[in-house]
């Protein structure tokens, strides 16, 4: 875990050289436009420490989502994650791509407030991008890592969140109102910093709608409408949770928020996620958890 002081100056030189790592991601984005044929898409990546906040979201109350993490990445971005075992941290592979270290932030409310009573930062050097993903040929398909951490983690408002179980692999999710969660844009303007994690509910649509907009969405993404675009995720969100309650009361995640439409956050698009169904071996492989039945 950092100190208050060493954190404190590591968000101030980040504020230096913001506007030259904003200038960089902007030219990701348009790498992305070039990819799909019908309305491009990208990743939602946004350089900190200019986060805001989801769109449409409501503010989250302390242990309502005991498996958010905040991802400070050292190549100059944040990203929305998930603990799926008290040492493993499930993101997009996009958020990963590129960083050699990471700053994990859980049981976080403010993501800036270092002194949250259920706060605890832990680092990692090991990002195990999934290896088929490789956007200069696929676009975002495989679009997961796993970030493991050099600790384990527990405590008041920390837990991991539960997984689709293998019986749900062919289930489709579509029509399920399901929750998204993070620190992200609330606008495609958006520049001023909303620190409290926020969360909001979305419609899982059917791939077809998904490939109407997109024109390549196969059956490895989930997507969400977005209510017209005032509901659901933009820069700053990206690897963080979709999650479900199913009949037992509990959550399961889904999805792993991938990408949003180039035309913006608030453009009616789709927001787009790594369907976990479809990685639930490869997530029991490499993160050692186990999948229900």
């Amino acid at each position: 875990m950092h100190q208050v002081a060493n954190q404190t100056l590591r968000m101030s030189a980040m504020k230096i050289v913001i506007a030259l790592i904003s200038l960089v991601v902007a030219a990701q984005a348009v790498d992305w436009h070039n990819i799909k044929p019908k309305h491009a898409f990208k990743n939602p990546i946004k350089a900190f420490p200019k986060t805001d906040r989801i769109i449409g979201g409501t503010n989250a109350s302390p242990g309502l989502l005991p498996f958010q993490a905040g991802i400070f990445a050292d190549a100059g971005w944040f990203c929305g994650g998930s603990l799926i075992k008290n040492n493993k941290v499930l993101t997009a592979a996009h958020c990963c791509d590129g960083s050699g270290s990471f700053e994990v932030h859980l049981g976080a409310q403010d993501i800036y407030d270092l002194n949250e009573a259920n706060l605890q930062i832990v680092t990692s050097s090991n990002g195990q991008v999934h290896e088929q993903y490789n956007p200069s040929i696929t676009g975002l398909d495989n679009d997961i890592c796993i970030i493991h951490l050099d600790a384990t983690v527990s405590g008041q408002g920390i837990a991991p969140v539960r997984l689709p179980s293998r019986s749900q692999v062919s289930e489709t999710f579509v029509g399920y109102t399901a929750t998204v969660s993070g620190w992200g844009l609330t606008s495609d303007e958006g520049t001023t910093i909303w620190p409290d994690l926020q969360y909001v509910s979305v419609n899982v649509i059917t791939n077809a709608e998904c490939d109407a907009y997109y024109g390549t969405i196969t059956d490895i993404f989930l997507c969400t409408g977005t209510e017209g675009g005032t509901a659901g995720t933009c820069s700053g969100d990206s690897g963080g949770p979709l999650t479900i309650v199913e009949p037992d009361g509990l959550r399961t995640q889904v999805g792993t928020f991938s990408f949003v439409s180039g035309a913006g956050c608030e453009s009616a698009g789709p927001n787009g996620y790594a369907r976990l169904t479809k990685y639930l071996n490869w997530l029991e492989t490499n993160a050692g958890v186990t999948i229900r039945p």
